[in-house]
C-alpha cells in the first residue's frame, strides 16, 4: 500500500491493480453520488460479499486527484472497526474503482429524516462516533468533516465513520495543521481563521454533530455558509437549546468551547457522564433504521441516493435546498498547488488580492503600526476579505472595478 503523499498522480497510479474490476466485481443498483463520483452496491464475485463500489473518471476529476488519492491514503492506513473498510482499487480505462465496505443502515442524516433521535440512540451514536476519533487521533489523523453526513451505519446498527477526502495527516514535526477544509456549519472556529489547529478541531465539529442529532440540522442552518464563516469566530459558542438532559447540555458546551486547548479529548469524552449515563448497544440503533425503511415504505422520498456523498444513500440537507452544505475543500491553483492560508496570496485566483488589497492593507497597518486596537481592526478586516476570497475565489477581483467605478463617479461629480 503506497504510503506517498508527495505525488497524487503517481500515488493513484500505484495504490491502484490493474486487474480488471468488471472480473472481480458486479455493480449492482446505484445508491449515490460522492465527492467524486457514482457510488454503487456492488458483489465481490470471489466471495458473494457485498460491497460499496466508488467509480471516478480520472479525467473529469483531474483537479481532484489529490483528494481522491488523499481518501486513498487515508483510509488504506487504518484499521479500526469504528472506520468504514478500504479494500482495494482498481483502474479500468480512465474509471478508477475504490472498493469500500458496504454499510446498508445508511447515514446518520438519513435516519434523521424520519424523526427526531431519543437521548439514548444520540449517545450511542456519539460513542461510537467517539471511538472512531480516539482511534484517527491516536494514529495522529484529524478527520476535519465530522458531520451527520458522514456517519455511516451498517443494518445491525453498527456506527462507523466515512468520507476522508479532506482528512488531514499530523506528524511529530508538524503537530498543527493550517488549511481551511471542512464544512462550514461543522467548522471550528480556528479552521476557519486559519489559525494553527490539530485534532480538537474534530472535537468541535462533534459538537455541533450532536446538536444535529438533537434538532435535526446544525445551528446557524438558516444562515448564508458564508455569512455562518464570518459568525463562527465572532460569537459565543453555540448552545443546546431545548428539554434536553443536563447532562446532554454540558456534553455539547464541552465539546463547543472557543478554546481547543479546554476541549476534552475524545478519550475523555468517552467518560463523559452523558455517554456513560445514557449509552447503550449498537443493536438498539437497529430502531432508527427500521424506522426510516418504514417511513420511505410510506411513500417518502429525499430524492437524496443522487447526491450521496459516502458509501451509503444521502444527501446534505435535502429539506434546505436553499444553502449548498458540502464540504470546502482545499482549493487548486494552476499546477495543482494548494491554497493552505500561509502563503501571503502568492497562490491565490485573485489578481486585484495581490496587486491593490494587500499593498493597502500593508500600508494601512504601517500606518497604523502605533495604534495597536486600529492595527487589529485593520488585520481582522484583512483577514475577512481573504478569507471571502477562499470561499468566492475571483471574489475581489469583482469588487474593486466596482470601488473604483464608484470612486470616479463621486469625482465627477465633486469637481
Amino acid at each position: 500500500k503506497c504510503k506517498s503523499v508527495e505525488s497524487p498522480l503517481r500515488c493513484v497510479c500505484v495504490c491502484v491493480t490493474q486487474i480488471d474490476p468488471e472480473e472481480l466485481f458486479t455493480k449492482l443498483d446505484r445508491i449515490g453520488k460522492g465527492s467524486f463520483g457514482e457510488v454503487f452496491k456492488g458483489i465481490d464475485n470471489r466471495t458473494q460479499s457485498v460491497v460499496a463500489i466508488k467509480t471516478i473518471d480520472l479525467e473529469e476529476a483531474e483537479d481532484e486527484i489529490e483528494d481522491i488519492q488523499q481518501e486513498i491514503t487515508v483510509l488504506s492506513q487504518c484499521d479500526s472497526p469504528y472506520i468504514t473498510k478500504y479494500y482495494g482499487s482498481y483502474l479500468k480505462g480512465s474509471k478508477l474503482w475504490i472498493i469500500m465496505e458496504y454499510l446498508g443502515g445508511g447515514s446518520a442524516l438519513d435516519l434523521l429524516r424520519a424523526g427526531p433521535f431519543d437521548e439514548a440512540q444520540i449517545a450511542t451514536m456519539l460513542k461510537e462516533i467517539l471511538k472512531g476519533l480516539d482511534y484517527l487521533h491516536s494514529e495522529k489523523k484529524i478527520h476535519r468533516d465530522i458531520k451527520a453526513a458522514n456517519v455511516l451505519l451498517s443494518e445491525h446498527g453498527q456506527v462507523k465513520l466515512a468520507d476522508f477526502g479532506v482528512a488531514g495527516q499530523l506528524t511529530d514535526t508538524q503537530i498543527k495543521r493550517e488549511t481551511f477544509v471542512g464544512t462550514p456549519f461543522w467548522m471550528a472556529p480556528e479552521v476557519i481563521q486559519q489559525s494553527a489547529y490539530d485534532s480538537k478541531a474534530d472535537i468541535w465539529s462533534l459538537g455541533i454533530t450532536a446538536i444535529e442529532l438533537a434538532k435535526g440540522e446544525p445551528p446557524n442552518s438558516d444562515m448564508h455558509p458564508m455569512r455562518v464563516l464570518f459568525h463562527i469566530p465572532k460569537s459565543p459558542p453555540p448552545t443546546l437549546s431545548g428539554d434536553f438532559s443536563k447532562s446532554f447540555k454540558e456534553f455539547t458546551e464541552a465539546c463547543l468551547n472557543k478554546d481547543p486547548t479546554f476541549r476534552p479529548t475524545a478519550k475523555e469524552l468517552l467518560k463523559h457522564k452523558f455517554i456513560v449515563k445514557h449509552c447503550k448497544k449498537t443493536s438498539y440503533l437497529s430502531e432508527l433504521i427500521d424506522r426510516y425503511r418504514r417511513w420511505r415504505e410510506e411513500g417518502h422520498s429525499d430524492s437524496s441516493s443522487d447526491d450521496s456523498d459516502s458509501e451509503s444513500s444521502n444527501k446534505e440537507n435535502s429539506e434546505s435546498p436553499e444553502w449548498s452544505f458540502t464540504t470546502v475543500r482545499k482549493k487548486k491553483t494552476e499546477g495543482r498547488k494548494v491554497l493552505n492560508g500561509t502563503g501571503q496570496d502568492q497562490l491565490s485566483k485573485s489578481a486585484s488580492l495581490t496587486t491593490v488589497i494587500s499593498p493597502v492593507f500593508t500600508e494601512l497597518k504601517q500606518q497604523h503600526k502605533e495604534h495597536s486596537e486600529q492595527r487589529l481592526a485593520i488585520e481582522e478586516l484583512e483577514r475577512n476579505i481573504r478569507l471571502a476570497e477562499e470561499v468566492c475565489p475571483g471574489i475581489t477581483d469583482r469588487m474593486v472595478p466596482n470601488i473604483q467605478s464608484k470612486l470616479s463617479v463621486r469625482l465627477v461629480f465633486f469637481f
